[in-house]
């Protein structure tokens, strides 16, 4: 038997994981991309942004996220907005993602996207829910 290790992962390896996972994707699904997108201010510093990957004709989003002093002010769905055009000009179909109930199920019902499936109570007492928007 072989002997390893199990550890918790720093970023250095948990880099290493996906790019594992998207090389063995890529061998299935050849068609794959990076969406992922970065807002700085001014200043140059970082207020938002958002993780996410194209599949085929599928668009994933990991994380969005904005800064709490830049929240309310609409950047949360212009970043949104910016990557549904990218993903569809790459020729994603629709874009799917998931939220929890602590977090913006509502955010993205206002911005177009419908809830497929939910877990409830998931964590904490709240849902965790799964969007999907058709992108044309």
């Amino acid at each position: 038997m072989e002997a390893y290790v199990i550890r918790p992962a720093g970023e250095p390896e948990s880099e290493a994981v996906h790019a594992g996972l998207r090389g063995y994707n890529r061998a299935f699904v050849p068609d794959m991309e990076d969406l992922s997108l970065a807002v700085t201010g001014e200043d140059g510093r970082l207020i938002g942004g958002c993780d996410a990957f194209r599949m085929g004709e599928l668009a994933m989003l990991d994380v969005l996220w904005v800064a709490e002093d830049h929240r309310g002010a609409g950047l949360g769905a212009r970043i949104l907005r910016a990557l549904e055009a990218r993903a569809a000009r790459q020729g994603a179909r629709r874009l799917e993602l998931n939220t929890f109930g602590f977090q913006a199920p509502g955010f993205y019902e206002k911005l177009g996207y419908r809830r497929f499936g939910a877990v409830e109570p998931a964590v904490g007492g709240y849902g965790h829910y799964f969007f999907v928007k058709e992108l044309c």
